[in-house]
């Protein structure tokens, strides 16, 4: 998902009938989107939830991409205006443009962007066993000779939902009087989901971080995997995650809790061995390198067929029952909650993928079969096939 492309200044040409205009300098740019492959249906429903309130219609259809920017040009090229365009079979849906405004709000960031585990090694500060993200934050231009990422890029409305791409035009400007455009197209793909899926527990969770573009996952996807991932923690009759101060995992309700596969399918991969850190805390970076598992914690990964994974992690070490080659249906045990890997506090990671390997496989949006959004002051909203959004809280129907 890479292209070379040619950023050609405009200039006014001489009004007289047979004078030629004059050939525009060329500005030299290459341009890249991240992630190599961007979904159109990522929250909410794949189909219209009728709910008043349950979430807006803009978050139905969503794409979250990042655009990374290399110019080899002397001076420094700022974004004045971006039109993007949807399109179905080569002709247009909709179109859509944003001023300086709006580019001032967005996120722009020195270097280039990558999903990476590389990436998130090195742009993620390891102090005292605790993340923080380093970084840098620069404005809407491109400067010469360097890398430059425009990030997080949310593009969201029900009626984009039959593109198959985005046309992405940035109108630049110099200080040399120089002006042109930069032009990339974004191929977009609808998923096509083929397991069945149940909530990997009962009763009773929230949504400690959905795949909503608020949160982490959405926002940094390592290795694109967390971008379409789940994290679930367990509430208690207090309405909170734990006891009492919450200072350590075992004070969590979702701490031990069982956990149980979301589909049919072969285990493939396994680990039942990795050692819990304290609340808010993280493995050290040396620790993280020499075994990547140590990101995941103890986990399952189920095959269910038609190119489809899932990772359930995080679960506390020795309590996994399962095999690599047992077959597992949806609803079998296989593990208690933990606080293993980076965690930060118990709670339940699931995510559906495109490989065995979770270092290496990229994140698939999925959805959630037969479960109820708990509302308060009205009865549960049913789901036969949904996304559980950030802040809900949900359970199976049996």
């Amino acid at each position: 998902m890479f292209e070379r492309i040619s950023i050609v200044a405009f200039v006014l040409g001489a009004s007289a009938v047979g004078c030629a205009p004059s050939q525009p300098p060329v500005v030299d740019v290459d341009v890249s989107h991240v992630p190599a492959v961007v979904y159109t249906a990522s929250e909410g429903a794949f189909t219209p939830v009728d709910e008043a309130g349950s979430h807006a219609d803009t978050q139905r259809l969503t794409w979250l991409f990042h655009l990374v920017f290399h110019s080899r040009e002397a001076s420094v090229l700022d974004v004045e205006r971006v039109d993007m365009t949807f399109v179905q079979g080569g002709e247009t849906l909709w179109e859509t443009s944003y001023g300086p405004a709006y580019m001032e709000r967005t996120e722009w960031i020195a270097g280039a962007f990558a999903d990476t585990t590389e990436y998130f090694m090195d742009n993620i500060e390891f102090v005292d066993n605790h993340m923080s993200a380093i970084e840098t934050p620069v404005g809407p231009a491109l400067p010469p000779g360097e890398a430059v990422s425009w990030v997080r890029i949310p593009l969201a409305a029900p009626w984009f939902a039959g593109a198959d791409r985005v046309d992405v035009t940035l109108t630049l400007s110099s200080a040399t009087g120089a002006g042109g455009v930069a032009r990339h197209a974004v191929p977009l793909v609808r998923p096509d989901q083929r397991v069945d899926l149940r909530l990997p527990f009962e009763g009773t969770w929230a949504v400690n971080a959905g795949n909503d573009l608020t949160t982490g996952h959405r926002r940094t996807g390592l290795n694109s995997l967390t971008m379409y991932g789940w994290d679930f923690t367990r509430l208690g009759p207090n309405g909170l995650p734990y006891r009492t101060t919450g200072e350590t995992p075992a004070d969590y309700w979702g701490y031990d809790e069982p956990v149980y596969a979301a589909g049919d399918g072969v285990v493939v991969d396994v680990r039942n061995d990795i050692a819990e850190y304290g609340i808010g805390e993280t493995p050290p970076r040396s620790v993280l390198e020499a075994d990547d598992d140590v990101f995941a914690g103890n986990l399952v990964t189920i095959d269910h067929g038609n190119g489809e994974y899932s990772l359930t992690c995080h679960m506390r070490a020795g309590t996994i029952p399962v095999a690599v080659g047992d077959r597992v249906k949806a609803g079998d045990f296989i593990g208690n909650v933990g606080n293993s890997g980076v965690s930060q506090v118990p709670h339940i990671h699931f995510n559906l993928m495109d490989g065995d390997a979770w270092i290496d496989a990229k994140g698939v949006p999925a959805l959630f079969s037969r479960f109820e959004k708990i509302r308060m002051g009205g009865q549960p909203l049913a789901f036969e096939l949904g996304n559980p959004i950030t802040d809900w809280l949900v359970r199976p129907i049996d």
